[in-house]
């Protein structure tokens, strides 16, 4: 049995701690914050529920369910409504539902006639040989053409990283569409492919996307519950040395300004990359210097409550997105309750908004009134509504550096960290968000890698 030290109580470093426990290994968890859940934070707003960091777990999810599993929490999980598969695109001064079907997509007014030509004639596209990663604009404008990416794959980079499709690295971030573009050689006949295996498999289709009764913060709570003692929060971890008789010894601080240095035969790194960085730079300094390069993104993220009467324009499902072409500040909207009805009482709506991101650095630190004025009017403008609707309850979370950038050359820099940490400091794992990105699935599955990999180095 091994001693333990997870430092960081987000949902990695927490599935990391559970996952380390559940093998009979000594374990402590030591969280910066007054709480654990990182990003995943469930909170109310007058009569309605919003969640201040992810919203929602894709529908398959098999590191989130299997989790769920063991803690006892799969009767939980809450299918999205039907409806939130509906999604809708600010582009050119109207809202346009995106296409879900190929019958839809030849008729859309999004895209131009030699638009959809050029994406049609996507699988006749040769494959670009292994070995040379595009960035996510390179990858999707060789393949259905710059108009289409800087419309639609523009705001999937957007709202899933808050970043750059002309920074992001394909195999980084989408390491699964670059499989599908070896494998088959097109994207088009992937899916077609795909969607026939899928129909030929027996079982219930799973949803698009997913959460927890009361929220995601559900799931979080839990696995605090099951470490129990194990988990002291309002402990920053200072620094951290080889110990003389083996392991490490990790020096922390409390918010009373009390010092103690813990002892562990292994140590999970669950922090932010330049947090992790500082610790590693004394016993691997070049794996630090290769941490510090990682760029993060800040977001603003607006929760409001309106009376459904003053929104009129709002379609139905999952909310809209505005490509940066259109050049609106705000990112998005989310209809939170259209997504889970449970959210909000009948006869008000729970919108969620989202500013900021790689691309607008400066909004993290603009004034609230600010904010209000700039997104309101803005959704004004989408809703095609000639006075501003107002909010009964309206609440900005923000947060600073939040988004790591998988840009080009994540994924070689992540295999280098990991090389230098297994040739200097063994016995020191990695588990964050920064590893193969934010979505609650990825970090759960690195945490859980963590944490097994401790059992298998022991």
């Amino acid at each position: 049995m091994s001693r333990v030290l997870v430092i960081g109580g987000g949902i990695s470093g927490l599935t990391a701690a559970f996952t380390a426990a559940s093998k009979g290994h000594d374990v402590r968890l030591v969280e910066a914050r007054g709480r654990v859940g990182g990003c995943i934070e469930t909170n109310r707003l007058g009569p309605c529920r919003f969640e201040n960091g992810p919203n929602s777990v894709q529908g398959k999810a098999p590191a989130f369910r299997q989790l769920c599993q063991d803690l006892g929490l799969s009767s939980e999980i809450v299918p999205a409504s039907a409806s939130a598969s509906e999604r809708h695109l600010y582009f050119r001064g109207r809202l346009q539902r995106l296409p879900s079907s190929f019958r839809e997509f030849v008729s859309t007014e999004l895209l131009t006639p030699t638009q959809k030509l050029r994406a049609v004639m996507e699988r006749f596209v040769k494959p670009r040989p292994a070995g040379h990663e595009e960035t996510v604009a390179e990858f999707f404008g060789r393949r259905i053409g710059r108009g289409l990416t800087m419309t639609l794959v523009d705001v999937v980079v957007t709202g899933t990283f808050a970043g750059n499709p002309n920074r992001i690295g394909m195999l980084s971030a989408f390491p699964e569409i670059v499989r599908m573009e070896q494998q088959y050689g097109s994207l088009l006949n992937a899916l077609r492919l795909r969607a026939a295996e899928s129909r030929l498999k027996e079982g219930r289709r799973e949803p698009a996307m997913v959460s927890l009764k009361g929220g995601l913060q559900t799931l979080t709570d839990r696995l605090r519950e099951r470490l129990g003692t194990a988990v002291s929060t309002g402990v920053s971890a200072e620094s951290m040395t080889r110990h003389p008789e083996g392991g490490f010894g990790v020096h922390v601080r409390n918010t009373q300004g009390g010092v103690e240095e813990i002892r562990a035969d292994r140590v999970v790194l669950a922090l932010p990359a330049p947090h992790a960085g500082m610790l590693l730079a004394p016993l691997a300094p070049e794996a630090a210097d290769l941490l510090f390069e990682i760029e993060y993104a800040s977001l603003v993220v607006a929760q409001a409550v309106f009376a459904k009467e003053a929104i009129p324009g709002l379609p139905t499902g999952f909310g809209f997105l505005i490509p940066r072409c259109m050049r609106m500040r705000t990112l998005g909207w989310m209809s939170t309750s259209h997504i889970f009805p449970d959210a909000a009482p009948e006869g008000l709506v729970a919108l969620t908004a989202f500013l900021g991101g790689v691309l607008d650095p400066t909004a993290i630190h603009m004034e609230e009134s600010q904010i209000r004025h700039l997104l309101l009017g803005e959704l004004a403008l989408a809703l095609h509504q000639r006075r501003t609707p107002q909010p009964l309850h309206l609440r900005l979370v923000r947060w600073p550096s939040v988004m790591p950038q998988l840009n080009v050359g994540h994924a070689r820099r992540i295999a280098a960290v990991r090389g230098l940490l297994n040739a200097h400091v063994p016995g020191v794992e990695l588990a964050a968000n920064w590893l193969n990105g934010p979505a609650i699935e990825r970090c759960i599955g690195v945490g859980r890698e963590a944490g097994e990999a401790i059992g298998a180095r022991a």
